[in-house]
């Protein structure tokens, strides 16, 4: 059952309601005054934007240009102050794909599939997107994906075979390894945990 609550008998609904709309009307007074600007205003302004966005983590051109551009700016001072800051070293798509790639690799075991959407939707380009993944050695990947389902499979505890395989295959599709590197990491990791067991 959903109850009302009447504002006069709780005034911190309302409180709540005003905060959220005053913050909802500032930025859109903000993108107003900003969508006003012109030439070099504009400019200067929407490199603060981007400074900012900047200043929390490395990003790539795509994700600027959206920061940017959701602040009120039109995409062509947006893709000016991008230049820009490339032209000076701050924004480097290639590189920051590279490092992307390698941090997700080596801290979640994300690789293929997984990792190309991922870039996908911080508006890397195909040619920086394949460059970076090409980082990724196939043995290192196959250790990877072994490391994964071995950690995996030893918090599982006492479940059936079929079951482990179930979960184990499903892990490493989600982070996007190959239908072949999948099956042989699964496969040696029951058999090793198998024989484990055998010898217990």
């Amino acid at each position: 059952m959903v109850r009302y609550l009447d504002p006069e008998d709780h005034p911190e609904l309302e409180r709540t309601r005003k905060a959220r709309s005053s913050v909802g009307e500032r930025l859109a007074r903000l993108k107003e005054k900003n969508a006003a600007l012109r030439g070099t205003e504009a400019i200067e302004a929407a490199r603060e934007v981007a400074l900012r966005q900047l200043d929390s983590r490395s990003r790539s051109t795509g994700e600027l240009r959206s920061a940017i551009v959701a602040k009120g700016f039109s995409t062509e001072t947006a893709n000016e102050v991008i230049d820009r800051l490339q032209q000076v070293g701050l924004v480097d798509d290639a590189t920051f794909a590279r490092m992307l790639v390698h941090d997700r690799f080596e801290l979640s075991g994300k690789t293929g599939r997984a990792l190309v959407e991922e870039l996908r939707r911080k508006g890397l380009s195909r040619a920086d997107i394949e460059q970076a993944l090409a980082l990724i050695n196939p043995d290192d990947e196959a250790n990877k994906a072994f490391d994964l389902a071995l950690r995996k499979r030893r918090s599982m505890g006492s479940v059936s075979r079929q079951v482990a395989y179930r979960r184990l295959v499903g892990m490493l599709s989600r982070k996007g390894y190959s239908p072949s590197v999948v099956s042989s990491a699964v496969s040696q990791v029951l058999a090793d945990y198998a024989e484990a067991e055998d010898n217990e």
